[in-house]
């Protein structure tokens, strides 16, 4: 139950459930590395304590990852055509070209990611006549790791996708 677009780049490290939902834990890999440039469309807020978030503009959350070794671009998540809400939707572009982002930290450009995803049960998919299950995901959570100073930007994307 992963999004076909990126099951070939998503290692899947737990599975549980959470009452009625199922959460899938993974870490994105390509050419067998965990090295990635970040690109995101959003407002990037900045707190203390070095944590920094990505929130929606104009609507839109887009959270793509550059492989650092084949380039290979990744499309992690869009709010426009990603998630439990979009099912059987027309696809919504999103405009903005999506840009770069930095550890808050050390400037490095190179980050691990790991996805969190929440699904309602089998029961509820079927009862709701969703066919893509893979893309019905509830809730998504995406944790960066800069790979150059190791500060942890958890929860970087906190998205529910309803």
């Amino acid at each position: 139950m992963i999004p076909k677009i990126i099951q070939a780049y998503f290692e899947s490290t737990r599975q549980t459930t959470d009452g009625e939902n199922n959460i899938i834990e993974g870490v994105l890999t390509c050419c067998n590395a965990h090295d990635f440039e970040v690109l995101v469309v959003g407002k990037i807020k900045h707190t203390l304590f070095s944590k920094m978030f990505l929130c929606p503009e104009n609507e839109k959350t887009v959270f793509k990852a550059r492989c650092k070794k084949c380039g290979k671009f990744i499309p992690v998540f869009n709010s426009g055509c990603d998630g439990y809400g979009q099912c059987g939707k027309e696809f919504q572009s999103t405009c903005a070209s999506p840009r770069p982002i930095n550890c808050k930290k050390c400037q490095n450009e190179n980050f691990s990611v790991a996805i969190k995803y929440e699904y309602p049960n089998d029961h509820e998919l079927q009862e709701l006549e969703i066919n893509d299950s893979d893309n019905a995901f509830t809730w998504i959570w995406i944790t960066i790791e800069c790979n150059k100073c190791g500060t942890r930007y958890k929860n970087f994307v906190d998205c529910e996708t309803t």
